[in-house]
């Protein structure tokens, strides 16, 4: 079983278990607009929030992927890995799509663009890589709290363990050390959007 198919299995026990409407904002959180992330800041998450506040992530890193790789500047087994991730990093977006889908949910959309560096050479794209994927793992570490569901927890982990997996290949790409510390730190969603709001355009 794929990974994609192993999260969507979570998903849909998560779906039949516990229906996640019943308490959640009308729209979940509204990733496209300050407005809705002051909201979202303001309130306590909701398990739908969340999914779609990792959609909004999920949707960023998949685009990233594919514009790197569309640079044809990675080369034998760096493109091959590149290709792996863009391809799992597109497959959390078609599971957390089809999990919002399925609750009755509006699921963010991607934007249109992003404000990526221009990837012109090696380093701008494993350094970009390294960030993105870091930054993956601290907000799945950091929202895994706040779940209430114990599937879309696990559904969660299981991605999170995926971003973990891209973190350490990059590093041994980039030649650092593959687990940096013993321990990761988590993110807080401010935090996260710190760090992606430059990126995201808002």
């Amino acid at each position: 079983m794929s990974t994609y198919e192993k999260v969507l299995e979570l998903l849909d026990f998560a779906h039949s278990r516990q229906n996640l409407v019943q308490g959640s904002t009308a729209g979940g959180i509204a990733m496209t607009n300050n407005a809705g992330l002051a909201k979202a800041l303001m309130q306590q998450l909701t398990d739908v929030d969340i999914l779609q506040f990792a959609l909004t992530l999920e949707h960023l890193e998949a685009r990233m992927y594919k514009d790197m790789l569309a640079k044809n500047i990675l080369t034998g087994k760096e493109q091959m890995y590149f290709e792996n991730f863009g391809s799992a990093e597109a497959a959390h977006v078609d599971a957390l799509v089809k999990a919002l889908t399925g609750l009755g949910e509006q699921p963010v959309a991607a934007k249109a663009s992003y404000n990526f560096p221009a990837f012109n050479n090696r380093g701008d794209i494993l350094n970009f890589a390294k960030v993105a994927e870091d930054i993956g793992v601290g907000a799945y570490q950091g929202a895994a709290a706040a779940i209430t569901n114990k599937a879309y927890l696990a559904a969660a982990g299981s991605i999170l363990q995926v971003e973990a997996r891209h973190a350490t290949v990059i590093n041994i790409l980039l030649g650092t050390e593959p687990v940096p510390a013993a321990f990761t730190s988590s993110l807080t969603v401010q935090q996260v959007l710190d760090k992606v709001n430059p990126v995201l355009g808002a």
